[in-house]
């Protein structure tokens, strides 16, 4: 069976590009071209209006049933039935398979089938629970890649080249699933729901994990280092030692990968560090344990964070954390806290800040209803879409001088590490001085268009800066090699 993928938009974290009239019709000429019996929508809740608008501009060139699959139809089927013909919820893999065998008698009708929700002749939902998780991961082919019949449209043009083999990472998933259920996440709607429905957590086997980063490789040419985005990586023991061993012997590219605090062993690490692991990303989320526990749901204190991180410098991986900002649960004293415990990480600390987001259904979402720090309105799929794409990241403030806002803005500017920074963010923790208020602020702003809009003035600004302070100092190596590589040449 002959099959295309197409991949509509890319996603540009807090700058992403709306959908334009010109890549509409890119699309429907594509697909009137290949004509297909059947189309599969992949959807995430912030791309709903997105979704809305390629399947009204679908309906115009085709009249293939259309499948509707991702974390939107698995947390709302009904939703999902409003854009697509069926809805499927939970994982789909299976569920293809039966579409698949169905489309090849020829038949284009879907119902009846488990997972796959519908509407019948009176509108009615029809309701066909899920699937049950597959248990046994190495069964399913790994993702595609480079392949034929690929279509991406985004800013106007139509290409067929995979953009994802000129990058220098490749992003993997060793497993799935996650031990917690925190409040802001959708595990915490996603474990419920498959509550004896088979184990939740799963993994691959470390050969069928080390075949795929060897396939990768073998596309990816400029592949340097591969990133293992599961929330699971590393914790059983007798996994870790084998993929650390087979890893090792392979002679692979470094790594880095995530993991929740409380699950990070130094036991696994070492071994993890002797194959090539070179970062530790984990999520911090806020600086209180308070909030932590009981609004967030995340289990940790501060003083385990510190320990933890302090044992991944030892063996010499790098720390890397998320937090979240924006939280209206927090207070000036939270963020006191947080700053606090990012000066006691081990430097340099890489940070990423994100803003929270309030998606439909999540706990933390009823949490901020109840407390009326958000009303229904904010939780319309537009509003949703737009807060999401353009304020993923967190976006400073800068007009308000509040002791809240004003800390949260030093904690933005702490990614910058510098001993400026961390006199800033330090001397406004002890003591607000609208002074020193007005400067973090600036600075703030001056961060978010520099590092995150790339403004051409500041980025060139900072190059300049960078490089002058190398020729006073000196230091020529480091400034050769970035010119050699802005140049496209080979550094030593």
């Amino acid at each position: 069976m002959n099959s295309h993928a197409l991949f509509f938009k890319d996603n540009i974290t807090n700058h992403h590009l709306p959908i334009t009239d010109t890549e509409i019709q890119h699309l429907k000429r594509v697909v009137a071209e290949i004509d297909p019996d059947m189309i599969g929508i992949s959807v995430l809740t912030p791309y709903v209006p997105a979704a809305r608008r390629v399947v009204a501009a679908l309906r115009q060139v085709c009249d293939a049933p259309i499948l509707a699959g991702g974390k939107h139809p698995t947390i709302s089927p009904e939703e999902a039935l409003t854009y697509g013909d069926y809805a499927c919820k939970g994982e789909g893999e299976l569920v293809l398979l039966d579409v698949f065998e169905r489309l090849r008698r020829g038949e284009k009708d879907f119902s009846g089938l488990a997972g796959l929700w519908h509407r019948d002749s009176q509108g009615v939902v029809v309701d066909q629970g899920q699937r049950r998780l597959i248990q046994d991961l190495d069964l399913l082919p790994f993702e595609a890649y480079g392949e034929d019949k690929m279509w991406f449209i985004e800013r106007d043009t139509v290409q067929t080249r995979d953009p994802e083999l000129d990058e220098q990472e490749i992003l993997l998933m060793a497993g799935r699933g996650c031990v917690y259920v925190c409040s802001y996440c959708v595990n915490a709607l996603l474990i419920p729901m498959n509550k004896g429905n088979g184990r939740f957590i799963r993994l691959r086997s470390p050969d069928n994990v080390i075949a795929q980063v060897e396939q990768r490789l073998a596309k990816q040419s400029r592949a340097a280092f591969v990133s293992f985005n599961d929330e699971v990586f590393g914790v059983f023991d007798d996994w870790t030692q084998e993929f650390a061993t087979k890893y090792t012997a392979k002679k692979l590219p470094p790594f880095n990968c995530e993991l929740v605090p409380k699950l990070i062993k130094e036991r696994n690490i070492r071994p993890l560090v002797q194959a090539g692991l070179y970062e530790m990303h984990f999520g911090i989320q806020s600086g209180s344990d308070d909030i932590r526990n009981d609004i967030l749901d995340r289990p940790g204190k501060n003083t385990e964070l510190l320990e933890t991180a302090a044992m991944l410098a030892s063996t010499g991986v790098r720390v890397q954390c998320d937090l979240i900002l924006g939280n209206p649960f927090d207070t000036a004293e939270v963020l006191r806290e947080t700053i606090l415990l990012l000066a006691g990480m081990p430097k340099p600390l890489k940070l990423n800040t994100y803003k929270m987001q309030y998606f439909p259904h999540y706990p933390f979402t009823q949490r901020a209803l109840a407390a009326g720090h958000i009303g229904p309105d904010d939780l319309r799929e537009e509003v949703v879409a737009d807060r999401t794409l353009y304020n993923f990241i967190y976006h400073p403030v800068i007009n308000r001088f509040d002791e809240k806002t004003v800390l949260e803005n030093c904690v933005y500017l702490i990614p910058w590490s510098t001993p400026f920074v961390w006199w800033l963010a330090l001397s406004l923790a002890k003591r607000h001085n609208l002074a020193l208020a007005v400067l973090a602020n600036l600075m703030a702003a001056w961060r978010y268009h520099l590092d995150f809009r790339a403004n051409p003035a500041l980025v060139w600004l900072r190059r300049f800066w960078v490089a002058g302070r190398l020729l006073t100092q000196g230091d020529l190596a480091p400034l050769v090699g970035q010119i050699k590589r802005r140049l496209g040449l080979k550094t030593a």
